[in-house]
């Protein structure tokens, strides 16, 4: 995100915030990554998007509260992160959404409602009143598109080998406040070489990954598959983002 802006797209006067809200959007998983989620069922880690909804939204809101509190509009950018999650990001992706179980829908939608709400005042709160509210929330909108983008491109690099060939079509998001929104392709050339098309960077973007592997089994305890973490070695991948040939 902090080589964000050229040419064609505009870099928001909110970048700071925004930078801070991709940087952390996902701090609420910490405490369950050093944790290692087990499944006595099957012998394996738990995959992030097989997590208890109940401690989905746990994770988020600590998140969320954490991010608030150091920066409001980055906050508020990661609380509708999180709830967009359970939302299709409100309409930006319906492709996605966490499924709700029976016994948790009456749960999940009090926390949407809720956290709505809470927004109205917090909206209240870092509204200016110096520019229309319309214009406000025009632009608080564009910015979520920007971490929903920087969500799915983390995303890419983070769950494939760098000699992927992947097509994805990201977006939509905009270049300007006032254009209208554009897909991104992104796709994979090998050797972690990734072209996006248009590129909406400064300047090529290089990002480590880095990531411990253990064997696909069935592990008898939660203790064994923690000491398999700790004892594998740990790796790095080098990705880089390219415009297009």
């Amino acid at each position: 995100m902090r080589y964000w802006g050229n040419e064609q797209f505009e870099r928001p006067a909110t970048y700071d915030s925004i930078c801070l809200a991709v940087a952390k959007h996902d701090i609420g998983w910490i405490e369950s990554d050093k944790e290692i989620l087990f499944n006595q069922v099957t012998g394996q880690p738990i995959p992030f998007i097989n997590v208890n909804l109940r401690q989905h939204v746990d994770f988020y809101g600590k998140g969320y509260e954490q991010v608030k509190e150091e920066d409001p509009y980055a906050g508020l950018l990661v609380g509708m992160h999180w709830i967009g999650l359970y939302t299709s990001r409100f309409g930006y992706d319906p492709s996605f959404t966490y499924k709700t179980p029976d016994d948790l829908v009456s749960f999940m939608k009090e926390t949407i409602i809720a956290q709505q709400k809470a927004w109205v005042e917090l909206k209240m709160k870092l509204w200016s009143k110096d520019e229309p509210r319309s214009r406000f929330e025009d632009k608080l909108w564009m910015d979520y598109e920007l971490v929903q983008l920087m969500d799915r491109l983390s995303q890419y690099v983070s769950m494939r080998r760098p000699e992927t060939t992947d097509q994805l079509t990201l977006g939509p998001v905009r270049m300007t406040l006032d254009g209208s929104g554009v897909m991104l392709s992104v796709q994979g050339r090998g050797s972690g070489v990734v072209e996006v098309d248009p590129f909406p960077f400064e300047d090529v973007v290089e990002t480590t990954v880095m990531f411990r592997k253990i064997p696909d089994i069935r592990y008898g305890s939660h203790a064994e598959v923690c000491k398999a973490i700790e004892e594998a070695e740990a790796e790095s991948a080098l990705w880089k983002f390219v415009p297009a040939r």
